[in-house]
C-alpha cells in the first residue's frame, strides 16, 4: 500500500447507523472506498466499530443506490421513472412548493425528518422556519424529546450518563447499548465503566448482554416503568436513603413528591410490574446508596402513553439521590463553542411558529419543535385540502410510523410529494419526485451536532458521491435560493461547515484532524448559580408543567393488560445489525439476519404448538402481521418481542412486502396519547400468536 501513491487512509467518522460517534479508518484506491476499519487511535471509540458502521462501503457502493433525480410518470406506487436533471428537479420543487404558498399560505405545505444525520435537519429547520413553515414532522415525540424536555422542566437541563469519572452503581434503563450504541453513547464506554468496578442494575422485559452480566435485573412487565420508577422513589424516601443536603437546599416539592409516590409501595409495584418485591428494594438501597450512581436510560422509556410521568420520574431518581451534576452521575454537558442551533435554523424569524404548530390543537408542550408524524397524517386525511404538498429526507414513514395504512392514504391525498434517499423505498415508491442522497462517507458533515451530550464529531468526506447523488444540505441549500431566500443560504453548500465552526475560531481542515470537539462538562455548577429552572432548583414539582395546564408531579397511568383474546404482551426492539428500517438491502446485514423475527418462551412456544424457525401470525386489536419463531429463554412466559422496521428490497414489484411484517401494522392510532408530548402506546400492546401453516427456516 505505501508504494502506491493513489491509495490512502481518511479518518472519518460513522454516521447513520447511528448518530455517528465511532471513528472510522477509510482506505480510498483510485478515487473509490477499498476498505474500512475501526480507527484504534480515536479517543472516544477506541477502536470499536459495529457490523453496520463496517458496512458503510458496501452501503456507499451498492448497486442500487439512487443516483439521479426520478420524476413519476405513471400512477403512484407504479415504479415508472424518467431521470432529469437537477436543475429541472430543482425547479419543479421551487414552483409545486411556491404555487401552493402563494395560493394558500405557508401552512398548506410540510416537511418530515427522520432521525437526523448530522446537519441536514437543522438546514431543513432553517428553510422551513424562512418561508413561516410551521410543520416539520418528525419522531420527535418517541424519540429524545420525552426525556429532554422533562429533564429541563425539572432540572434544566438534559442529564447525560458521566462514563468519563469512575461510578459505582449503573442503573442501565430500557436500553442496551452494547446493541444500539444509542445517541454516541457507544457500548464501550459502558462497558469501561464495569471494568473499573461499578454494580449493575438492568430494568428491561428481555435478558439482554448486560442483563446476563447485571448484579440485578429486574424484568420488568413492559409498560410498567413508571410504576417501578415511582417504586424506587418511595423506598428511597421512606428508608430515608436520599441525599438529605441536596433535597433540602437544591430542591423544591419534595414533600408533593413523597405524597404522590406513597402507594407506591414495594406490595403494589411488585404486583404491577411483576419485578419480585425484594429486588425492588435491593435495586433502590444499591442505586441510592451507591454515590455516585448514573442512570443510563434508553429510547424505550419513551414509547408509552404515560412517556412523559416517567421520564419525569427517572430525573426526580437523579435528584434526590444527589446525583445531577455529580462526578460519575447524571451530569450537563456543555456544547462546543460553535454556531448556536437557534442561528442555525434562524428560528427568530419566525417568531410566531409555536401558535401555529398543529400540535397546538392536540394540547401539546409548547416547547416541541416538530409535528408528531401521527399528527400530520391524521391532519391530512381529516382537513382536506389543508396540507398539500410534503418533502421528506432521511425517512420511510410507511415503516416507521404506527398505521401504515393511515400513512399511506394520507400520502395519496397530497397534491406532490418530494423526497431524498438513499435507495429506493416504500415511501420513496409513492413520490413524484424522487432526489438521490449522499452518505456520509461522502460529503463533508458534523456528527452529534444539536444534541446535548456535549460533543460533536468530524465526518469529512472520503470519496464523491456516485453518479449525480447530493448531500441532503446541498438538495437544501439550493432549493432555499430557488425560493428567493438566496440572502440566508450559502454560495456553497460546503461552506455550511465552515460557518457552523467559525466561532470555534478553526476551519473545517482543522476539526477533521482534530476529530472531535468537546464543551465543558461542568460539576457543581448548581452551586454557584443554581438550575435553570423557575425557581432555580430542581422541581420535582414542576412549576412549568402546571403552568402549562399538565399534573405539575410524575404520576402513574392505567395499565394495559392481556385478556382472553389477546392473551400475550407485545413489546419490540431493533434489529442489532439494521438502522429502524434501513439497510436491509445490504448483503453483509441481511446475511446476519434474514427474516422478521419475534422472540416467544420455550413454555409458551410448546403451548401453541410452535417450534423455532416457524412462521407465526401475531395479532393485536389493530392488525396482523407474519414473523418467524425465535424460541428464548430470556423473555417472560406473557410476554413476545417482535422486530421493528422489515420490510423487503428484493420485492419491488410486489409493494416490497410492505403490510407483511411491518409491526407498525399491529399499532394503531387511536389509542391513548401522551397529554404532553402526544406519544402513542408503542409497546406494552395486548397480542396474539398463532401458528401458520408454512414455515422459513
Amino acid at each position: 500500500m505505501e508504494k502506491d501513491d493513489k491509495a490512502r487512509w481518511i479518518k472519518t467518522h460513522c454516521g447513520r447507523f447511528d448518530h455517528g460517534g465511532c471513528g472510522l479508518e477509510v482506505l480510498v484506491r483510485d478515487g473509490r472506498p477499498a476498505s474500512v476499519r475501526a480507527d484504534r487511535s480515536d479517543p472516544y471509540s477506541k477502536g470499536y466499530c459495529c457490523a453496520k458502521g463496517l458496512a458503510s462501503i458496501e452501503r456507499s457502493v451498492h448497486p442500487e443506490r439512487l443516483t439521479r433525480p426520478l420524476l413519476r410518470k405513471g400512477e403512484r406506487g407504479a415504479g415508472e421513472w424518467e431521470q432529469i436533471p437537477w436543475d429541472r428537479a430543482l425547479g419543479i420543487l421551487a414552483d409545486r412548493f411556491g404555487q401552493a404558498i402563494r395560493a394558500s399560505g405557508p401552512e398548506s405545505v410540510a416537511f418530515a425528518q427522520g432521525a437526523p444525520k448530522g446537519l441536514e435537519f437543522f438546514i431543513l429547520m432553517r428553510l422551513a422556519n424562512l418561508l413561516q413553515v410551521p410543520t416539520v414532522g418528525a419522531a420527535q415525540h418517541v424519540c429524545h424529546m420525552p426525556r429532554e424536555q422533562m429533564a429541563v422542566a425539572t432540572c434544566g437541563f438534559y442529564p447525560v450518563p458521566d462514563y468519563d469519572r469512575p461510578t459505582r452503581c449503573i442503573l442501565l434503563w430500557g436500553s442496551d447499548p452494547e446493541r444500539t450504541n444509542e445517541e454516541g453513547i457507544l457500548g464501550g464506554r459502558f462497558l469501561d465503566g464495569l471494568k473499573a468496578g461499578a454494580r449493575l442494575i438492568v430494568v428491561d422485559p428481555v435478558r439482554t448482554g448486560p442483563a446476563q452480566r447485571a448484579d440485578l435485573w429486574l424484568q420488568i412487565r413492559p409498560g410498567t416503568d413508571d410504576l417501578l420508577a415511582a417504586g424506587l422513589l418511595h423506598c428511597i424516601i421512606e428508608e430515608e436513603l436520599f441525599d438529605r443536603d441536596f433535597v433540602e437546599v437544591w430542591t423544591t416539592g419534595f414533600s408533593d413528591l413523597r405524597e404522590a409516590v406513597g402507594s407506591c409501595t414495594p406490595e403494589a409495584v411488585s404486583a404491577g410490574t411483576g419485578v419480585p418485591r425484594e429486588k425492588i428494594l435491593e435495586a433502590a438501597r444499591l442505586y441510592a446508596e451507591s454515590r455516585p450512581a448514573l442512570l443510563h436510560w434508553g429510547n424505550a422509556v419513551e414509547h408509552t402513553a404515560n412517556s412523559s410521568q416517567t421520564c419525569r420520574a427517572l430525573v426526580s431518581l437523579m435528584a434526590v439521590t444527589g446525583n445531577l451534576e455529580s462526578p460519575g452521575g447524571n451530569i450537563r454537558a456543555e456544547a462546543p463553542n460553535v454556531m448556536r442551533l437557534v442561528d442555525l435554523t434562524c428560528l427568530k424569524s419566525f417568531p410566531g411558529r409555536a401558535d401555529k404548530l398543529l400540535n397546538r390543537r392536540y394540547g401539546l408542550i409548547p416547547r416541541l419543535l416538530t409535528t408528531p408524524n401521527w399528527i400530520l397524517f391524521r391532519t391530512i386525511l381529516e382537513r382536506p385540502g389543508s396540507l398539500r404538498c410534503l418533502y421528506l429526507q432521511g425517512t420511510n414513514p410507511l415503516l416507521t410510523c404506527a398505521n401504515p395504512q393511515e400513512v399511506r392514504d394520507a400520502l395519496l391525498r397530497l397534491d406532490f410529494i418530494a423526497l431524498a434517499d438513499i435507495f429506493m423505498t416504500p415511501t420513496a415508491a409513492l413520490a413524484d419526485l424522487v432526489l438521490p442522497a449522499a452518505t456520509n462517507l461522502e460529503f463533508d458533515d458534523i456528527g452529534h451536532y444539536g444534541l446535548p451530550h456535549g460533543h460533536l464529531f468530524a465526518r469529512p468526506s472520503a470519496v464523491n458521491p456516485p453518479g449525480e447523488a447530493w448531500p441532503d444540505i446541498r438538495i437544501l441549500n439550493e432549493w432555499g435560493k430557488r425560493m428567493g431566500l438566496e440572502a440566508h443560504f450559502w454560495d456553497d453548500a460546503r461552506e455550511i461547515v465552515e460557518a457552523v465552526l467559525k466561532p470555534a475560531g478553526m476551519t473545517y481542515a482543522d476539526f477533521a484532524a482534530k476529530g472531535m470537539l468537546s464543551g465543558r462538562k461542568p460539576y457543581f455548577s448548581y452551586r454557584e448559580k443554581g438550575f435553570a429552572t423557575p425557581s432555580g432548583k430542581v422541581e420535582l414539582r414542576s412549576s412549568l408543567l402546571e403552568k402549562w395546564g399538565y399534573p405539575p408531579l410524575p404520576f402513574v397511568a392505567p395499565h394495559m393488560g392481556p385478556d382472553d383474546s389477546f392473551p400475550l404482551l407485545l413489546t419490540s426492539r431493533k434489529p442489532r445489525y439494521f438502522f429502524h428500517s434501513a439497510y436491509r438491502q445490504i448483503a453483509s446485514l441481511r446475511g446476519r439476519d434474514r427474516h422478521p423475527g419475534i422472540l416467544v418462551h420455550p413454555g409458551t412456544a410448546a403451548k401453541l404448538r410452535i417450534s423455532e424457525g416457524e412462521r407465526v401470525m401475531l395479532s393485536t386489536a389493530s392488525g396482523a402481521i407474519k414473523l418467524t419463531a425465535r424460541i428464548s429463554e430470556s423473555v417472560h412466559p406473557d410476554v413476545v418481542v417482535a422486530d421493528f422496521g422489515w420490510w423487503f428490497p428484493e420485492r419491488s414489484g410486489e409493494g416490497f412486502g410492505l403490510m407483511e411484517s411491518n409491526l407498525n401494522c399491529v399499532i394503531g392510532t387511536n389509542g391513548p396519547k401522551d397529554p404532553i408530548l402526544g406519544t402513542l402506546q408503542l409497546r406494552a400492546l395486548p397480542c396474539r400468536l398463532e401458528k401458520i401453516d408454512h414455515c422459513t427456516k
